[in-house]
């Protein structure tokens, strides 16, 4: 339901500068926020919005945007190795980076750029293997994170790999 509040909020601030939708992230977005915003003030705007002048900043950094701006690109990527591209190339004992793609209760899924995600089952997990300040979560690794990995299984027929923790990156 917030996304209901968020699109309200969002197209009543389209309103006060002069934009529309379909601006959102070309240039004349950019050119009729900053003359409002100097006109106005943020602190004047966010107080007729009813919200923080920190929630605005971050509703006029998202709007300010290039339309094929994604922030995920400032994520660290990992180093995949260039001799491994499928799970045919993968051997047991390979030690591999790779980035954490979802964490469940019973393992956390890698992708170690073969096409398919491998697991570490959470009993590799240990508090060893963890900074301190991941060790203080019930998962201890979440989507985004990179990780050093050796692989300990691979089941072609099946398409799994079984991965051990070796550290987070």
């Amino acid at each position: 339901m917030w996304w209901g509040f968020l699109f309200f909020f969002l197209c009543r601030f389209l309103s006060f500068v002069g934009g529309t939708l379909y601006e959102i992230g070309k240039p004349e977005m950019q050119q009729k926020i900053d003359s409002f915003l100097e006109k106005e003030g943020i602190e004047k705007t966010a107080e007729r919005l009813q919200t923080t002048v920190h929630t605005l900043q971050v509703i006029v950094d998202g709007l300010s945007q290039p339309e094929s701006f994604d922030f995920r690109t400032d994520f660290d990527k990992p180093d995949f190795k260039r001799s491994i591209v499928c799970l045919e190339d993968l051997q047991v004992g390979t030690v591999l980076t790779g980035k954490v793609e979802n964490a469940t209760l019973f393992g956390i899924f890698v992708d170690i750029g073969v096409g398919r995600s491998g697991l570490i089952p959470i009993r590799n997990v240990t508090e060893a293997k963890l900074s301190k300040t991941k060790k203080r979560r019930s998962l201890g690794l979440g989507p985004g994170e990179r990780v050093e990995v050796r692989v300990l299984n691979i089941d072609i027929p099946r398409s799994r790999i079984t991965l051990d923790l070796i550290r987070v990156l």
